[in-house]
């Protein structure tokens, strides 16, 4: 009967043992694993708040870029808009310097020519007008002055002053000229010498548009003679432009 009472006492107190046995050693795991997490959540902690900081440093730093960038950006287009500027003071300048040149050589207008080129020759005496056409320039300095139809064009708006010069043999007929002004007579230049040489001469200052052709034509019924020494001549240049 004893031995039957003490079996199931000796079981329920090795049951017993058993579980104390195994919440201890479970006591002891925690105990011995409890400081490596707190240390392993320290450093995560660290870690992270690390990271946070940096995260904060990184978004500082990229919005100050943003905004440097907005300022290099901004003084790009600030300096882009003066090259501009520059590019057209430039061009105006150049265009200006060109529109002075243009008219620096447009007012160095003159010339001088005589009726032949070689030889002798008498003209006339004719019924009408005959534009006398002088082939031997010496002078044409803006090229304002035709040798092939001896009229002069005007350039430029302007007072321009004119010679003409005319030379006979005498005799019956007299010798002369008129300086014309688009299908305007202007001045005459007449003489009548029944013996010897006739020579005449004459001048006058003209405000003329640009276009305006100016010309000599032989008089009517009027006989005029030139050889090389050049003695009738047409000659003119402008004096200033306005």
């Amino acid at each position: 009967m004893k031995i039957a009472l003490f079996l199931p006492l000796l079981l329920v107190v090795c049951a017993v043992c058993s579980v104390s046995t195994d919440q201890t050693e479970a006591l002891a795991l925690q105990q011995s694993f409890s400081p490596d997490v707190h240390a392993a959540l320290r450093e995560m902690v660290a870690s992270l708040t690390k990271q946070r900081m940096e995260l904060r440093f990184l978004k500082k730093e990229s919005a100050g870029n943003a905004a440097k960038s907005e300022r290099q950006e901004a003084e790009i287009e600030k300096l882009k808009k003066q090259l501009e500027d520059y590019d057209t003071k430039f061009e105006g300048q150049e265009t200006e310097t060109n529109k002075l040149k243009q008219q620096l050589k447009v007012t160095q207008v003159a010339f001088s020519a005589a009726l032949v080129a070689d030889g002798h020759h008498h003209l006339g005496p004719f019924n009408t007008l005959s534009t006398l056409v002088f082939r031997h320039v010496v002078t044409n300095i803006g090229n304002a002055y035709n040798q092939h139809t001896g009229i002069f064009t005007a350039p430029v708006k302007g007072a321009y002053h004119f010679e003409w010069y005319i030379y006979g043999n005498g005799g019956h007929e007299p010798a002369g000229a008129v300086l014309m002004r688009n299908g305007a007579r202007i001045f005459l230049a007449y003489e009548h010498q029944p013996s010897h040489v006739t020579s005449s001469s004459n001048s006058a200052t003209l405000l003329l548009e640009s276009g305006d052709h100016v010309f000599v034509q032989q008089w009517f019924h009027t006989k005029i003679y030139d050889n090389e020494n050049h003695h009738i001549t047409f000659s003119g240049h402008l004096l200033f432009t306005v």
